[in-house]
């Protein structure tokens, strides 16, 4: 990756196995905090680990409300949007939505 790319960038770029492997661990539930701790140098990775961990927080925020129908509707939308990031991982893209990837935007 080039220091002028973008983990947004449309444009796939050349990303290891291991990138790619801790990016998919991003979105799936309660595993998504291994590549956090891990702290990946990789900004492709970053993303994709702040966008899986918003996931994360918004499908536990939605079970703590306790209403069936929002619950389902909530973990319908997070499992599209954690489809689309692992296509988009293993396409080498980054992949954006709205304030949630922002939620964890914070360098650490």
């Amino acid at each position: 990756m080039t220091e002028d790319s973008h983990p947004h960038d449309k444009e796939p770029y050349e990303i290891s196995e291991d990138e790619k492997l801790l990016a998919v661990l991003a979105y799936v539930p309660f595993v998504c905090f291994v590549p956090f701790f891990k702290r990946d140098e990789s900004a492709f990775v970053q993303a994709h680990v702040r966008l899986g961990m918003a996931l994360f927080f918004v499908e536990v925020a939605a079970l703590l409300l306790r209403f069936r129908f929002i619950w389902d509707l909530v973990l319908f939308f997070c499992i599209v949007l954690a489809a689309l990031g692992i296509m988009n991982v293993f396409k080498g893209r980054g992949f954006f939505v709205p304030f949630l990837s922002d939620m964890f935007s914070r360098k650490y």
